[in-house]
């Protein structure tokens, strides 16, 4: 994804350790960004919905035979520590180091649709993510991505109400879109 920058004066954009002494220092602290292409961006608050989706979707990966993570970071060097809302990784970080892919890494979608779609999934396909789940709320449908490459993911399948998406990971059944978006 190409970014311009708004003004013509120059700028500075981050790289990851950059950013993780930054975090570290504690300047970041009650800040809701994360680094997106070596800029800071604001993080949406979270909606009841989104939160829903959030619960249930935890609920629905707990039994998986890896580490979850819920909106914790990804190292995409050189630029990049997205913070899915959920993630499975294979093995546990080593210690003072974030994972640097996942199993899988879900985004739900209440208002995020463009910067989910876009940089985030070209972040996830670079960190060699093979499934990428976009929950789509208002829509009521689970996007999965997946055959990450250099260009970012080159299949998208979207499953609605009525249809079960795939199992991610052992230890996880598929996930029936008409339960995660029950009551809603």
């Amino acid at each position: 994804m190409a970014t311009q920058a708004l003004t013509p004066l120059p700028i500075h954009r981050l790289g990851t350790e950059a950013y993780n002494r930054m975090v570290a220092s504690g300047a970041l602290d009650g800040e809701p960004v994360e680094l997106l292409d070596g800029w800071l961006v604001e993080m949406s608050p979270h909606s009841a919905e989104h939160a829903m989706a959030i619960r249930r979707l935890m609920r629905h990966l707990a039994g998986a035979e890896a580490w979850p993570q819920a909106q914790l970071p990804l190292e995409v060097p050189p630029d990049a520590m997205p913070e899915p809302d959920l993630a499975l990784i294979e093995h546990e970080p080593p210690a003072g180091r974030h994972p640097r892919t996942a199993l899988l890494a879900v985004e739900v979608a209440a208002t995020s649709h463009d910067v989910d779609r876009g940089v985030k999934a070209s972040l996830y396909a670079r960190a060699g993510v093979p499934v990428y789940w976009i929950v789509d709320v208002p829509g009521k449908a689970v996007e999965v991505r997946t055959e990450p490459g250099p260009d970012g993911y080159r299949h998208c399948e979207i499953y609605r109400l009525g249809a079960a998406v795939p199992s991610p990971a052992a230890g996880v059944a598929d996930l029936d879109v008409a339960v995660l978006f029950a009551d809603r």
